[in-house]
């Protein structure tokens, strides 16, 4: 069982050894949490959710906001719907989607939120990248949090696409880059 608190806001997760950071929230992705902690959001997606970490966050944070969370790992789904009735959340669905083509296609967001599987390949992380500017709002906002010697890769990426990007953190081994809508 993991726990942790961000921003006065603690969830408790079953995890699994062979999905992402199976003993603790990895350090990524709780700078990004920390980040997104201050934004408003009323509808989110955590795109890659793996055991829900972020999911079950965002809807504990924010509990008037919907949240919905996509893998394609159906062992990942299965254990972030455990998490969700875990923490009884009502606000959260996860889907098992390798990417947007399953969800409504009018269902925009107010914020994308993602730990992308940069291992799968620049394809993925970029048409991830293109997929998500039309799937938020007008004043959305796509936050990715990345290993820091990808940074100049996805950051020129988040520019071509969204016009421009700024580093909402970093570390020595990660940085937070946000687009805006």
């Amino acid at each position: 069982m993991v726990s942790f608190e961000i921003a006065h806001t603690k969830v408790e997760c079953e995890t699994r050894p062979d999905l992402f950071s199976p003993k603790d929230l990895d350090k990524g992705t709780r700078l990004l949490l920390e980040r997104v902690a201050s934004i408003d959001y009323t509808r989110a997606l955590d795109w890659g959710c793996g055991w829900g970490a972020m999911s079950v966050w965002l809807a504990a944070h924010r509990p008037m906001a919907q949240v919905i969370g996509l893998d394609s790992d159906v062992g990942a789904v299965k254990v972030s719907r455990h998490n969700v009735l875990h923490n009884q959340l009502s606000n959260v669905e996860i889907l098992a989607s390798p990417g947007y083509e399953d969800l409504d296609e009018h269902a925009k967001f107010d914020l994308i939120v993602s730990n992308p599987p940069t291992h799968r390949g620049r394809e993925v992380v970029e048409s991830m990248i293109r997929e998500s500017h039309t799937r938020l709002e007008p004043s959305g906002q796509l936050v990715f949090v990345v290993e820091a010697r990808l940074k100049p890769w996805v950051q020129r990426e988040l520019n071509a696409v969204f016009g421009s990007s700024q580093v909402l953190a970093r570390t020595q081994k990660h940085v937070v880059l946000a687009a805006d809508k």
